[in-house]
């Protein structure tokens, strides 16, 4: 007879495992039996009129409905997201505050500013992610370019007329802008501005020579109205809504395919059993027929990743940005 399972440290070890299945057990049953009880906060960590906002109310009402709790938004911009972390992080850990999270404000910052409020990694949570998006390059009708190659060949000839708007300084669209320029080697001053929705206003107003390369949903129907010019799009594939805008990859500068993904978090001091069941609804959530259509109609794709594959998703982008960053020798205090 094998006297192994009559050992104390057998029984110890089958006690230990027994132990955390039950916690295991009592985690999915406490996430499975917890729900919003009145109304959730959604903060949104840019200004109102932009892409994020814009995308961010669609997926607040979706919310609402997943949650069968209203759901206020909430615009808190700066920092290219840092004030809506800090807000986050000063608010109750209850699960009735969620925050909108994206590829600047999880991986870019990270990447690019010398000083953080927040680490993305320790501070958040996240719940998973929802929908991404391609950026679309647009120039005003006072710039006299109609390619990306167009642009390329002005900026080369003119380097002190040429300028290229950002949502802000260490912003994703500051960042495309930096790579662009080495990649052709074109002058452009970069001249940032306190949002996408500025940004996107200022280039329409034909005030100066100027491009913008920022989300989709405050640049389609500017664009389908000739009020802008839209010179290319970042990722392998033209979008859908704007079929005849070829991609920059197309225009020569072969395999650049970036998109730019949103997502929800909460802070790390929520509650797993919380954080666990907002993860399930986000996951329904994204899933839906209706939010995808929603989304879709905005210039977004379905993104839906569980809270750990977006977790991993984050980390990767992190180290992509950081050595994308360090390549183009960008840097923001």
């Amino acid at each position: 007879m094998n006297t192994f399972y009559t050992t104390p440290f057998y029984r110890y070890s089958r006690y230990v495992w027994v132990l955390g299945l039950l916690c295991i057990c009592s985690l999915n049953i406490q996430a499975q039996n917890w729900t919003a009880s009145k109304p959730v906060r959604f903060i949104i960590p840019q200004v109102s009129g932009g892409g994020a906002d814009t995308i961010g109310r669609v997926i607040a009402q979706g919310l609402s409905d997943k949650l069968a709790q209203p759901v206020i938004v909430d615009n808190k911009p700066g920092t290219n997201g840092g004030v809506g972390v800090d807000v986050l992080m000063n608010a109750p850990n209850d699960g009735h505050h969620i925050l909108l999270v994206f590829t600047s404000l999880m991986a870019i910052n990270p990447a690019v500013y010398t000083k953080l409020n927040y680490d993305s990694l320790r501070d958040l949570k996240v719940l998973g992610s929802l929908c991404e998006v391609p950026l679309v390059m647009i120039a005003n009708t006072a710039l006299e370019v109609n390619s990306f190659n167009d642009l390329i060949n002005y900026a080369k000839s003119n380097p002190n007329a040429s300028f290229g708007a950002s949502s802000g300084n260490g912003s994703f669209s500051h960042l495309l802008l930096e790579m662009l320029k080495a990649k052709t080697g074109a002058p452009m001053t970069h001249v940032p501005f306190k949002g996408e929705a500025p940004a996107v206003q200022y280039v329409m107003s034909n005030q100066g020579p100027m491009i913008y390369i920022g989300t989709p949903s405050p640049i389609i129907g500017p664009v389908q109205s000739s009020r802008l010019k839209a010179l290319g799009v970042t990722t392998l594939k033209r979008m859908e809504q704007l079929p005849n805008v070829p991609t920059l990859s197309e225009q020569g500068l072969k395999d650049f395919n970036e998109s730019f993904w949103y997502g929800l978090a909460v802070s790390s001091s929520t509650p797993n059993h919380i954080a666990a069941a907002l993860s399930a609804s986000v996951s329904d959530l994204a899933q839906t027929n209706a939010l995808i259509q929603s989304l879709s109609r905005v210039g977004c794709s379905s993104l839906a990743l569980n809270a750990p594959e977006f977790n991993e998703r984050v980390k990767s982008d992190i180290i992509k940005y950081t050595a994308i960053a360090k390549s183009v020798s960008m840097k923001v205090d």
